[in-house]
């Protein structure tokens, strides 16, 4: 008879370790590189003024343990070399060529430029280089990539389904993040009375699109607004795991991220979060999407899910 204690074992040991197709974070491997390049083009004009000698460059202590890779090299030209290398690694990333080392050169390249100069960067930024862990750790050069086709070339056969652990820690990441932010909220004023988005607002610096002044008047519209920013992230780490819920979850994130990102002007946050909102992509739905461009995708095991959202391992086809 099968222990008690072991019943919540069981069901977490399939949930990091059961196979399932890694076409999810073939999709977070493509987006993500691209969007790495892109980063480092995006930065690559203000690398002197931020990130070398210039009058931006401000100096700002690291907590004990940090370390940056810029710090043992003493030439000044070091940062734009590394936002030169991230481009190319990230571009490497995305087409899937030895993806494994090219995303750690990406994560290493953006730990470093993120620590050069720590005022300019935001949560948007870090949540970027927190993605790219979970692409150095995952099977995501598996299905989609330059080294699949390399494999394939060399007579080998389907990759077989995988472990989803990395995965898990990138969706948990994103899960929780979302918890603590919603428990830092609680501990404002604005928040529990409901203004803090009409606030938000009204902040001129941070402003892309200026609200009219007729809607910031709307104070039932506006706390509805706010407490329902509290509502989606506290409960997003409940709700997201129950896969006839998790479509709506995801519905309520990417509007959320979009009203963001059309009347505030703070970088790459809501795009990096729609990037993280791949992970939760079904595994059976990532591959089918996956298998219009890549063959393996179908060739390959496919695990499946019960009516909870827990993994259920499909067939697992050895590898040839």
């Amino acid at each position: 008879m099968t222990q008690p204690a072991a019943r919540p074992l069981g069901r977490l040991e399939r949930f990091l370790f059961a196979p399932e197709s890694p076409a999810p974070m073939v999709l977070v491997r493509v987006g993500w590189g691209a969007s790495v390049a892109l980063w480092g083009l995006s930065l690559l004009p203000d690398v002197d003024p931020f990130l070398t000698t210039g009058a931006l460059r401000y100096e700002r202590p690291m907590a004990d343990g940090h370390w940056n890779p810029l710090d043992w090299v003493s030439w000044s030209g070091a940062p734009l070399a590394a936002c030169l290398l991230l481009v190319v690694a990230g571009v490497a990333t995305a087409v899937g060529y030895r993806t494994r080392a090219s995303a750690l050169v990406a994560v290493l390249c953006l730990l470093a430029l993120q620590r050069t100069n720590t005022t300019i960067f935001n949560s948007g930024d870090l949540t970027l280089r927190l993605i790219g862990w979970s692409v150095v750790l995952a099977p995501c050069g598996l299905l989609w990539s330059v080294d699949a086709a390399r494999r394939r070339r060399r007579g080998e056969g389907p990759p077989p389904d995988r472990a989803p652990w990395a995965l898990r820690l990138l969706q948990l990441n994103l899960a929780v993040g979302y918890f603590l932010s919603g428990l830092a909220k609680l501990r404002g004023d604005t928040w529990h009375d409901g203004t803090a988005v009409e606030r938000a607002l009204r902040i001129e610096d941070l402003q892309r699109f200026v609200v009219p002044e007729w809607l910031l008047e709307q104070s039932i519209l506006l706390n509805l607004l706010t407490w329902g920013t509290l509502a989606l992230e506290l409960g997003f780490v409940l709700l997201v795991w129950n896969r006839r819920l998790r479509p709506w979850v995801i519905g309520a994130g990417v509007l959320f991220h979009l009203g963001i990102d059309l009347t505030l002007d703070i970088g790459w946050f809501s795009l990096v979060m729609w990037l993280g909102y791949l992970a939760f992509v079904p595994p059976e739905v990532a591959a089918r999407i996956v298998a219009r461009v890549d063959p393996w995708a179908r060739a390959g095991g496919s695990g499946a899910a019960d009516g909870e959202g827990a993994l259920v391992p499909g067939p697992v086809e050895p590898a040839q």
